[in-house]
């Protein structure tokens, strides 16, 4: 009887143990399924059938493929995740540890490459910025020059991230260019690389009469501070009026875009609002606080290269406070990004949302329209890029024999003159901008 007992409660301890033992797994199943809900995937049988095609395709192709090299797991594995991203919508993607670690630099604003920024035309990669002081410069490179090769390959049919991706490298490494000058001379330059940080605002002004420009190129975690430093420092130089120009920015940081937005509107103004795939994956942005320059007339500059963060700033201030939008059409991206990290170093960009303006509208493959709209070719905008990045104390001879052309006025910016003084029925006088 007394074994008896013993056993009972030996089996009673057991089954207590298992229940919890049962329990503490669900309840640390239950937890991480919060904390990262891709998980439950793992209690999905089609997860598992698919992952089992997966599978067996990828030992067929490593097993069987004519080419050993490119049949490798890793390279294989990578081939499909960027595959599968890409083939999503072409703002998700895939990126390898260095690429990933390339754009975390970049989302910074600092890196290490040559101090260049390029842009694809129809004669080839041409260089439209060169940083002062940085190693492209010191090696004689300038803007309205041509990469025709990187590292002894030739980029004509690269993508600009490719080309970028293999400028960029350790900090003290060298990279050899061939450069191409306007005037079809080329030559091969041996350049070092080295930590290279930019700044989100380009280039900022007060002229004679009151009004003030600003070139916001990116956003990135310093932005708001970059914007409302300058913006202060102008309004110091007499300031009363605003240029904003987005022309050729490509976004960046949803929370740079709204800390700019807010330094024009009062508190508690919706700026953007994001809505994800569940009904109830809303999420609205405010202004924090009331804006420094609430009460500022401003007029924003917009072109087909304006993407993203910066339609959410033009997109506000024209719902919000009527500004006038100056340029051309905007790309039209309304959809927000997510970055993952992976356990290997690499990491997935995927469409996660949408955003919408304060007016509840999109501009989703629609694009901002302007309200005056002012046309610029792909050739006027590459010489203004010229003009803008390259030397700015030559007379028109010695610019036009060192670039090809003679400086040509920004008849987009020449609008927005006219518009914001006309707004106050000033007349117009020349900016010292050009």
């Amino acid at each position: 009887m007394k074994l008896k007992r013993v056993l009972l409660g030996r089996l009673s301890l057991g089954w207590a143990i298992l229940i919890w033992s049962l329990c503490s797994l669900a309840g640390f199943l239950f937890v991480g399924f919060v904390l990262n809900p891709s998980l439950k995937a793992w209690l999905d049988l089609s997860y598992w059938q698919a992952l089992g095609r997966y599978g067996e395709a990828l030992r067929l192709v490593n097993d069987r493929y004519v080419d050993a090299n490119k049949s490798k797991f890793h390279h294989l594995t990578n081939m499909a995740v960027n595959g599968m991203t890409g083939s999503l919508d072409r703002h998700s993607g895939y990126y390898d540890p260095p690429s990933f670690k390339a754009f975390q630099d970049d989302t910074q604003r600092t890196y290490v490459g040559v101090g260049i920024m390029i842009r694809k035309v129809d004669a080839g990669i041409l260089i439209t910025r060169v940083f002062p002081e940085g190693p492209a410069e010191k090696a004689g490179i300038c803007v309205g020059d041509f990469i025709d090769e990187v590292a002894g390959m030739s980029v004509e049919e690269w993508t600009l991230d490719r080309i970028s991706n293999l400028i960029k490298g350790e900090e003290g490494t060298f990279v050899d260019l061939l450069v191409r000058s306007q005037a079809g001379q080329s030559r091969v330059l041996e350049v070092c690389r080295q930590k290279i940080k930019v700044a989100s605002v380009e280039r900022f002004a007060v002229d004679a009469n009151g009004t003030g420009y600003l070139h916001l190129t990116q956003f990135t975690g310093t932005t708001g501070e970059e914007v409302l430093e300058a913006m202060l420092a102008m309004r110091s130089d007499g300031m009363k009026r605003m240029i904003l120009d987005l022309r050729d920015n490509s976004g960046g940081l949803l929370s740079s875009a709204v800390e700019v937005a807010e330094i024009f509107v009062p508190a508690g103004e919706v700026i953007v609002s994001i809505r994800g795939r569940e009904d109830f994956d809303l999420r609205e942005f405010r202004a924090s606080s009331n804006g420094e320059f609430q009460d500022l007339l401003v007029v924003v500059l917009i072109n087909e290269g304006s993407a993203s963060a910066s339609e959410i700033v033009a997109g506000a201030l024209s719902v919000l406070r009527g500004a006038e939008l100056i340029g051309e059409k905007s790309f039209g991206k309304g959809s927000v990004q997510t970055i993952f990290p992976l356990s290997d170093n690499s990491g997935l960009r995927l469409t996660t949302a949408m955003y919408f303006l304060p007016d509840g509208s999109t501009i989703h493959e629609e694009g901002l329209e302007p309200d005056f709209f002012v046309s610029c070719d792909e050739d006027n905008e590459t010489k203004l890029r010229i003009q803008r990045f390259g030397k700015r104390n030559l007379d028109s001879a010695e610019f036009e024999k060192l670039f090809g052309f003679s400086p040509i006025v920004d008849r987009q910016l020449e609008k927005a003159y006219d518009r914001i003084l006309g707004i106050l029925g000033k007349p117009n006088a020349r900016t010292p901008l050009e």
